[in-house]
């Protein structure tokens, strides 16, 4: 049994074979069958116009006066409007009259072969047979290049021996030879001026072959852009084309001068170029209306703009006076042309005058909202005689012509397609569209530049022809609608502003969907929703089991829409339009319409995106990991806001400018269920109460959103782990280098060491050299900055305090991984807050040669003064006697008390230090990395340094005291007692003994 599901009543082929977009392309038969009254018009004097039938139009135009054997009826509609179908209806409809010669000129053949023979058939006469002769010139064997040329060659002409009216500076400056003409004349330019698909070129191949298919009904002109003005060799020009070229290419408006000037002088070229002298085509029609006096001539034109290099001619010679002074000199001729009103305006004003004068201009616009809304059924009507003719084929109509057979009458499913889908007042079915599918689909096929005007040819090449053969196989398959369905015009719709869109499903209905169902079932769906369901989920039974679609589950019994608990906000008490303040009602809108396919202004995605990054960083509990809470300036580094803030917002549909790569912590799809999201928040905004399910459905989109956060922001403040582990492992080696890690440490000893600031710290070892002091001072400040972001990346803190305690697990798994790092990183792995101390604690690394030589010269001057087996103690009372005698007997000059202070502190020096800085000293020089820092870290020296000093500055005195008492000796001036012989022998031995140490 043949069932309705799945079912169609016509074949693809024979669509595309029977419907055509063009008035011209059909058969009188099929045209007739198709044919819907127009809405005409009819507009006189410039008053508004009032309308009238197809009957009354075509009685005024064939029985209607002729005044001085001259009616012109211009037919004047937008593109697609369906004025060159008029007159092609007109033709069809037209009776053999043996006093009437008709002439019909259609749209598809406009080369000025076909005009000019169709105007000229049938007729004898030499004037008639020089004008065919003339077109041998233009046979199929001319080559378009050879008419490229010619054309170019006559505009250059026509353009240079123009005569300029007194005051039009900037034509005058165009014309003559060292205007355009050298342009057109020079080879470079020429060469621009004939490439391929450009103006010149075209322009031949429409005076060749007419207007192509597929080509607009834009009647080929030259603009602005056709001009020669992207030349980049301008240089190999000449010099009178390279002064005419910055002449027009530095004015903008020589160049609207330049572009009008060439345009009123094309026709004249094609017509030379054509061989056809000026005023030829105007003298033949001339002599064709003297040669039909006694009858009138019909002449119907499809489209007058696409007639090629005779329309000025042709326009002189259609309202050229027929009757003078009472006489019929010419045949009376009725001048029917489909115009578009811009073409129309810009024809001569004498022209329009004589054509106003002698009939209505007709025009053949429809309002939109005539035809797609209310009771008004003419565009039901309009495509419905398509549908039956889509049905039928062209064959069958010309078969049963003058009559129209319904093709619903012979299918046994008329009476169940008729109830469910319903049929036009001729009675054709819509199927597979119904009423509201239908006016919803014309309303959205219109011109995109002309909404507001129905557009019958879009609506024929793209509901009807479009939809049934795109469309056929998926409504057999079970698949119909798809996501093809009139795409590119439903795209488009949504590209509409709020107020010329169609309009659509609540939010809260299109979230349902979303929630319910997938791809391609929503979309299928959705489209039927919006379409057969009038924009509701109303859709009957039977246009569902149709589309093989089961029954929706969206519905309740009672009929009202199911909305999900996650959209019920949508239906919540909202306060009344009227107390909306205005700039919130304009952001719920633009929401409304973004959650629609629209883009979302710049305010409304910034107000949005504040809230929610506001809800993103608050109430942020910092233990996991534990962490010092950051302040303002840090999340907004991390979590960015004011002009970058789309980097941690994203909406899609929103002007954004992120750079690839850049991921954001989170992006808002453009769905309706985000549009119902977005108008709570800002509900929420103006008026809390009114919308109490924003703040919770904002918490749980931060709570999803927070550990994202949370590493954004240890990420952003470089705390991530093994940006720490090297951070502990540059302040553990610091610290060693500051003397605060023993020699053979413990995890507790590495933790200590990492966390030590360095506060109250003062070396007590003055051994340490200059150059050491400064630069481990410069480290120790370096260092404390380094060790409070340390501690605030594994410690809490309370408020913006000092952090008062460590997560110490954490930190004993950083420092025990750091200390296996300490001698492997490199400055540039270390996080940017502890570079400068890495860098500062490098630079006391590279002091520690130099102080280890300062330490060795000092044990070098101890051990040459009190070598191996000599007493130090011994040594520092030999040489307190011995400065004591020397300076009593004058050898020695030194200050007694100076020195006795200097002995007793000497006396009281510890010299086992000596032994253990040799043994620092040997063990720093064995060892490398943690080890040597820590040696010489924690090396104490200044004990051996103070005692080095002593003994350089003892042996100072005591030698020059010895060279004085040897000095004197020798010179026989002195008895020298025992006493003071027997403490220099003594002091004498013990330098002996230091040099023979020394190997000296």
């Amino acid at each position: 049994m043949t069932t309705l599901t799945n079912f169609t009543c016509w074949s693809p082929e024979i669509v595309t074979s029977t419907i055509a977009t063009e008035a011209a392309s059909p058969s009188d038969a099929v045209l007739l069958a198709t044919h819907t009254p127009l809405r005409i018009r009819s507009r006189g004097d410039g008053d508004a116009g009032d309308f009238i039938t197809e009957r009354e139009f075509i009685d005024a135009f064939l029985n209607g006066p002729v005044k001085e054997g001259v009616l012109v009826a211009p037919v004047v509609g937008e593109s697609g409007s369906g004025k060159s179908h008029l007159v092609r209806w007109v033709y069809a409809s037209l009776e053999a009259n043996p006093l009437r010669h008709v002439i019909y000129l259609p749209k598809a053949q406009t080369s000025l072969r076909d005009v000019i023979e169709r105007l000229l058939r049938d007729l004898p006469g030499s004037q008639f047979d020089e004008v065919r002769s003339k077109l041998g010139g233009l046979s199929e064997a001319v080559s378009r290049e050879t008419l490229e040329r010619k054309i170019l060659d006559e505009l250059a002409a026509a353009v240079r021996d123009v005569q300029v009216e007194r005051g039009d500076f900037l034509t005058k400056a165009l014309v003559g030879d060292r205007g355009l003409y050298v342009l057109l004349h020079d080879p470079l330019f020429r060469e621009y001026l004939l490439r391929p698909e450009s103006f010149i070129p075209r322009r031949a191949e429409h005076a060749l072959r007419g207007r192509g298919v597929d080509e607009d009904d834009v009647p080929p002109v030259f603009t602005v852009d056709d001009l020669p003005l992207e030349i980049a060799n301008v240089n190999n020009a000449s010099d009178l084309a390279r002064a005419a070229f910055r002449k027009v290419s530095a004015d903008s408006q020589m160049q609207v001068a330049a572009v009008k000037l060439l345009n009123d002088h094309l026709d004249v070229a094609v017509m030379r170029a054509a061989n056809l002298g000026v005023g030829s085509i105007q003298a033949a029609f001339m002599a064709l209306r003297e040669h039909l006096v006694g009858q009138e001539i019909v002449l119907l034109i499809e489209d007058f703009a696409l007639i090629q290099g005779i329309r000025r001619d042709l326009l002189d010679a259609i309202i050229e006076v027929g009757t003078v002074g009472g006489i019929e000199k010419y045949a009376p001729v009725r001048t029917m042309m489909a115009v578009t009103h811009g073409y129309y305006s810009s024809l001569p004003d004498t022209f329009r005058t004589r054509a106003e004068a002698s009939s209505p201009v007709y025009v053949v616009d429809v309002d939109m909202a005539d035809v797609s809304e209310g009771t008004d059924r003419t565009a039901v009507n309009f495509v419905a005689r398509y549908l039956n003719a889509a049905r039928l084929g062209a064959k069958a109509l010309e078969d049963s012509a003058p009559t129209t057979p319904n093709a619903c009458e012979r299918c046994p499913l008329l009476d169940a397609c008729h109830a469910a889908f319903g049929a036009s007042d001729d009675g054709y079915g819509l199927y597979p569209y119904n009423e509201s599918a239908l006016r919803r689909a014309v309303a959205i096929t219109a011109d995109p530049e002309r909404k507001s005007m129905f557009n019958p040819r879009r609506v024929l090449a793209r509901m009807v022809r479009g939809v049934l053969t795109e469309e056929a196989s998926a409504i057999r398959d079970g698949r119909f609608p798809t996501a093809n369905f009139l795409r590119e015009e439903r795209a488009r719709d949504r590209e509409q502003t709020a107020a010329r869109r169609q309009r659509d499903l609540p939010l809260a209905e299109l979230s349902a969907l979303d929630e319910r169902y997938n791809e391609p079932e929503r979309t299928r769906y959705l489209l039927t929703f919006q379409f057969w369901g009038g924009v509701s989920f109303n859709v009957r039974p039977d246009v569902l089991s149709a589309f093989s679609l089961p029954p929706a589950d969206l519905q309740f019994d009672e009929g009202t829409t199911a909305r999900p608990p996650s959209i019920e906000n949508e239906i919540q008490q909202r306060p009344q339009a009227a107390t909306i303040p205005p700039a919130l009602q304009r952001q719920l809108e633009d929401v409304d319409n973004w959650a629609r396919g629209g883009q979302l202004s710049q305010e409304t995605a910034r107000t949005i995106r504040t809230v929610v990054r506001r809800a993103l960083v608050a109430d942020i509990s910092w233990v996991d990991p534990i962490m010092k809470a950051p302040l303002g300036p840090v999340l907004s580094r991390a979590v960015p806001d004011a002009g970058q803030i789309s980097r941690s917002v994203s909406i899609a549909g929103a002007r954004e400018n992120l750079a690839q790569g850049i991921s954001p912590i989170l992006r808002f799809e453009q769905t309706p269920a985000n549009g119902l999201l977005f108008k709570s928040l800002l509900h929420f905004q103006v008026a809390p109460s009114s919308a109490p399910d924003a703040l919770i459905e904002l918490r749980r989109i931060s709570d999803e959103c927070r550990s994202d956060v949370i590493a954004r922001v240890v990420a952003s403040m470089e705390y991530e782990r093994t940006q720490l582990i090297v951070a502990a492992a540059s302040l553990i080696a610091g610290a060693a280098l500051l003397g605060q890690l023993a020699l053979k440490p413990r995890v507790r000893d590495f933790v200590g060491a990492a966390l030590w600031s360095g506060d109250h710290y003062v070396r007590a070892d003055n051994s340490r050299s200059d150059q050491w002091l400064q630069t481990e001072a410069k480290y120790l400040a370096d260092r404390k900055t380094a060790v409070v972001a340390f501690r605030a990346a594994v410690g809490a803190s309370q408020g913006g305090g000092a952090v008062h305690a460590v997560d110490d697990p954490r930190v004993r798994d950083i420092v025990t991984a750091a200390a296996k790092l300490v001698d492997s990183f490199a400055v540039d792995e270390t996080p940017s807050w502890a570079r400068e101390a890495e860098q500062s604690r490098l630079r006391l690394v590279a002091v520690i040669d130099r102080q280890l030589s300062e330490w060795d010269a000092a044990v070098n001057v101890i051990r040459g003064e009190v070598p191996e087996g000599v007493s130090y103690l011994g040594t520092v009372d030999a040489v307190k006697a011995a400065t004591e005698m020397g300076t009593n007997q004058g050898f020695v000059r030194a200050n007694l008390v100076e020195v006795e202070s200097a002995n007793v502190a000497a006396r009281a020096r510890d010299f086992s230090s000596v032994t253990q800085l040799e043994s620092a000293i040997e063990l720093a020089r064995a060892s490398d990395g943690l080890d040597r820092w820590s040696v010489v870290g924690r090396a104490v020296g200044d004990e051996a340094v103070a005692i080095a000093k002593y003994l350089r500055d003892t042996a100072v005195w005591l030698d020059a005291g010895l060279r004085n008492a040897e000095g004197r000796d020798l010179a026989g001036t002195l008895d020298i007692d025992a006493d003071i012989e027997t403490v220099l022998s003594k002091w004498g031995d013990i330098v002996t003994a230091g040099e023979e140490a020394n190997g000296e």
